[in-house]
């Protein structure tokens, strides 16, 4: 997403979430995260593996650069991709035919599967790196896609398998979250205009599927990159409260409960663990206070502050977290939105090198 949509998107996010009162400490929840949790998660060492960036110039590619230097690694042809941190996914069409890539971000790019007649939609990875699960839309009105196929795809032989198609309203389309190899287990959700998650569905090989509706309007659905547990904000609940559920039952739900004064914007899972990120603040007067990046683990309600934000700001910004779990980056204030990251293992903060006009969308680690 541009960077000049993007901070107002994480202050429309903040509007509209604002959690009930936290007793310290949190109170227990009957959720069996605690008992599944693992235990905290640490960052993931690459040997020889360099912090990196996505980014892109007005229309210009898509880029992969380091963190210090805006030069150009390698483009990305296409936009709607996935990454599980040193390789993206995206698609591509030719004579009627969809093709997802599989792209090393310091090596090749390959066709790994093409679906004749049908048209691209969306791509999660594997818990285990070996797959990818997509969502495939048939041609129809030209100008929507309603991807209601799920195919799961082998990325080395290239062999895929339909594992479920949608059955929600006319226009929801399916949304890949969770592909678990042993013992398999799938999970994904629908959307539709408005952009709220529902229909949230678990597949189970030669089974029925699961498929349970929200109670209530639901947005923003992420798995744990484990694939054990599934996010979501709840917008009808207060203002918006976060939850966590195994990705096997729904109904087990724990919350993310703010100060009655709090209001969260932006939240992720932590790369390779099963905390989650999330940026929070007190909105006062039109302008932030207390803002700052915290760590969740829903297994025990601790939270910890990673990253201090500045008062008085108009916007808490946007953040993204290293994909190595080592660092966050944050980004500024108008007029020059810049950027800097946080190393979390040594405290020190920099700033980081942009071409002028330069929006940075994801992290990714480079060789």
């Amino acid at each position: 997403m541009p960077l000049r949509l993007l901070a107002p998107l994480v202050l429309l996010i903040a509007s509209c979430a604002t959690p009930t009162v936290l007793a310290s400490p949190p109170p227990a929840s009957p959720s069996p995260i605690a008992s599944t949790a693992a235990p905290p998660s640490t960052p993931r060492p690459t040997p020889a593996a360099r912090p990196g960036l996505i980014t892109r110039n007005g229309e210009q590619p898509i880029v992969v650069r380091t963190e210090t230097d805006p030069s150009a690694l390698r483009t990305v042809p296409a936009f709607g991709f996935a990454s599980d941190g040193s390789r993206l996914t995206y698609w591509t069409e030719s004579g009627g035919a969809a093709e997802i890539h599989v792209l090393e971000v310091a090596g090749n790019d390959r066709i790994i599967a093409t679906f004749p007649n049908r048209l691209a939609g969306n791509a999660a990875w594997s818990t285990d790196g070996t797959g990818l699960l997509v969502s495939l839309a048939e041609p129809g009105d030209p100008r929507f896609r309603i991807a209601r196929i799920l195919m799961a795809v082998d990325v080395a032989s290239g062999a895929s398998r339909e594992v479920y198609r949608g059955i929600g309203p006319s226009g929801a389309s399916v949304v890949p979250l969770v592909w678990r190899r042993d013992p398999e287990i799938f999970a994904a959700y629908e959307t539709g205009p408005g952009g709220f998650s529902f229909g949230y569905t678990v597949i189970r090989p030669g089974q029925p599927p699961v498929r349970t509706e929200p109670d209530g309007r639901v947005t923003g659905m992420a798995a744990s990159s484990d694939g054990a547990f599934v996010s979501g904000l709840w917008l009808d609940e207060g203002l918006g409260v976060l939850k966590v559920w195994p990705v096997d039952d729904f109904s087990k739900k724990t919350g993310l409960k703010l100060a009655a004064d709090e209001r969260m914007a932006q939240h992720f899972w932590w790369p390779g663990g099963r905390e989650i990120a999330f940026a929070v603040g007190r909105l006062v007067d039109g302008s932030w206070r207390d803002g700052r990046i915290e760590r969740w683990d829903p297994a025990t309600g601790v939270r910890t502050a990673i990253k201090r934000l500045g008062d008085g700001v108009l916007q808490l910004g946007a953040f993204l977290i290293r994909a190595d779990g080592t660092g966050v980056l944050v980004q500024g204030q108008a007029p020059t939105f810049a950027w800097e990251v946080t190393d979390l293992r040594t405290g020190t903060t920099t700033t980081i090198p942009q071409a002028r006009g330069e929006n940075i969308l994801r992290t990714v680690l480079v060789r």
